[in-house]
């Protein structure tokens, strides 16, 4: 079953989650803020229901999300290990199972086989569950979490909160991003009422950037492709990650400086990855939707936000991608 209200959806999740003791959290790979402070507001919601939670996440925690409370009991997935054994799956934030990374890739036939549950706010999401909240309008997950977590009359603590605002910012970008609406700013609000805190997260995600982030940004940005129509480029290997002494996540800040700049329409960052493969995040203005574009590739995400790990080498994944790019430009002129 698909909903697309939480309160509607309430009923039917707490159903599953009141005849499971032992449930399994996962997200996507390469986990954001968002993955992150879901995954551990809905860690924090059941422990504080008296079940056993075990969050697992298929790839290292971004380093702003460390502080969070709660992040230690995230247990980060080692290829060829074994399954935790749960009565129920509570995947977040991802749109296919698949999209867990190596966890599925090693476990399909155990994860497809137990009752699974969903809550995403992806639009690329088409509901693999046997209860599915999808609402492609939240501006974030942690959003709409907190509002599947109140319906249903789950408590929500303090550590919970901080989780969820951790989601909330990271995914609005503070607020900037034209999902952003009443309703997101009444959730930020409530969060804040029953303590979530701020000066944690505003601190984890803005006054604490390592320096090799900026290296790495510097690095990126010197090669910057722009092209008349709006569309912004550019690319990351690995030997510029290693010459900064950056990790992947570090190209969070590029991303976000590409989107800054005047003019923006499309902004695209390919970074190479450890196998020789290409890592590419979208970003668009409203009205183009790069999400269409990922799904090309079995990637997906949000229309102005989306992302799609390429079987392409870094030198042959740009002239490969950008003639979609060009025409999607080209589409909405």
């Amino acid at each position: 079953m698909i909903y697309t209200d939480a309160a509607a959806a309430a009923a039917a999740f707490r159903e599953q989650i009141d005849q499971a003791q032992t449930i399994l959290l996962l997200t996507h790979i390469h986990p954001d803020g968002d993955a992150i402070g879901s995954l551990l507001g809905a860690y924090h919601a059941l422990r504080d229901l008296g079940k056993e939670p075990l969050p697992l996440a298929s790839s290292s925690l971004p380093s702003y999300c460390l502080g969070l409370p709660g992040a230690e009991a995230v247990r980060v997935y080692v290829p060829g290990t074994a399954l935790p054994e749960a009565d129920l799956i509570w995947m977040l934030d991802t749109a296919t199972l698949s999209r867990v990374g190596a966890i599925f890739d090693d476990h399909s036939a155990a994860l497809i086989s137990r009752p699974l549950i969903i809550t995403d706010h992806h639009v690329t999401n088409d509901g693999g569950g046997l209860v599915n909240l999808i609402d492609p309008s939240a501006s974030s997950n942690a959003e709409l979490l907190f509002a599947l977590l109140q319906a249903m009359g789950l408590p929500v603590s303090p550590a919970a909160a901080t989780c969820m605002y951790m989601g909330l910012i990271t995914d609005t970008q503070s607020f900037q991003t034209s999902s952003t609406g009443a309703r997101t700013l009444r959730t930020a609000a409530d969060l804040l009422e029953v303590g979530a805190n701020r000066r944690l997260v505003i601190d984890a995600i803005y006054f604490s950037i390592p320096d090799s982030t900026m290296r790495l940004s510097a690095l990126a940005l010197s090669n910057l492709h722009r092209e008349a129509d709006g569309l912004v480029w550019v690319t990351v290997s690995q030997h510029q990650l290693k010459q900064a002494g950056a990790g992947a996540e570090a190209t969070d800040d590029t991303t976000a400086q590409l989107q800054r700049i005047v003019g923006m329409r499309i902004c695209a960052l390919f970074r190479e990855l450890e196998d020789g493969t290409v890592k590419l995040s979208l970003r668009s203005v409203p009205g183009i939707n790069v999400a269409a574009i990922a799904q090309l590739w079995d990637g997906g995400g949000h229309r102005q936000a989306a992302g799609v790990s390429l079987p392409f080498s870094l030198a042959e994944a740009p002239t490969i991608v950008l003639p979609y790019l060009r025409a999607a430009l080209t589409a909405t002129t």
